[in-house]
């Protein structure tokens, strides 16, 4: 077995070592608000909180899309940010009484989602005003999601379209959808053939991973916050022995 272990394997471990012990160290010692301040404001997720605020003074709900991004799948991550922002936005919406309409294109997707906007309203006090038509599994193939989702889109009176997870090209038939209302829209995709079909349509969009950095913007929490210089310094290091390695160094 131990034959098996090779350079890069040790190497690997080491790297995560690493960031687990430096992401520990900055949320430790360093304080949340001095990194606050060295935070690039991202459109897509500052307008979030404000689109909400709207939708509740207009009495419509925002769509809010999560994707296909099947967890325990390489589209994990884009979910899980996808998630964290919906966590973050269903206390507000709670409260405004006008909570988005979820849709998911994935079933492992559906029971998360679904407990997110119900433990919000379990927060509030009033679990009773939970509507779990709210969420919606839609179909797993792309096509048959993006399909439905533009359907809600375009007839079910939304305020606006909020995209954040894992889609393929297809989804430009839910922004075409929302073009024709004339509905404001913002993504995050981390995805190339999604970022391609997104990007002509939608105004506010976070590419690859400004979508995980749009959540220390969002939520303000330690964790995320001490994420963003571990990751600058990860990307360093990794530039560094891609550099060495064509250089037949390392």
């Amino acid at each position: 077995m131990s034959g098996l272990i090779t350079s890069g394997h040790v190497l690997g471990v080491l790297i995560a070592a690493f960031a687990i012990w430096l992401l520990l160290r900055l949320l430790f010692r360093v304080l949340p608000a001095r990194l606050q301040t060295q935070t690039r404001p991202l459109p897509v997720f500052s307008r979030l909180p404000k689109e909400l605020g709207y939708s509740a003074e207009n009495g419509t709900p925002l769509h809010f899309g999560m994707g296909l991004g099947r967890l325990g799948s390489e589209r994990t991550l884009a979910s899980l940010a996808a998630m964290e922002t919906l966590n973050n936005l269903a206390a507000a919406a709670a409260a405004y009484g006008t909570p988005p309409i979820v849709t998911v294109g994935d079933p492992t997707l559906l029971p998360v989602a679904e407990d997110t906007l119900r433990w919000a309203y379990k927060r509030r006090g009033t679990p009773e005003r939970y509507n779990p038509t709210l969420v919606r599994y839609l179909a797993d193939q792309p096509v048959i999601y993006a399909a439905a989702a533009a359907d809600i889109v375009r007839h079910e009176n939304v305020y606006g379209n909020v995209l954040i997870g894992s889609f393929d090209e297809e989804i430009s038939l839910v922004t075409h959808a929302a073009e024709s209302n004339g509905l404001p829209q913002s993504a995050a995709c981390d995805r190339p053939q999604g970022l391609s079909a997104l990007y002509p349509a939608v105004g506010h969009l976070a590419i690859g991973e400004e979508m995980f950095a749009g959540l220390a913007q969002l939520t303000r929490l330690p964790h995320h916050l001490v994420s963003l210089p571990v990751q600058d310094i990860l990307r360093f290091l990794v530039a560094v022995m891609i550099l060495l390695a064509a250089l037949r160094i390392l």
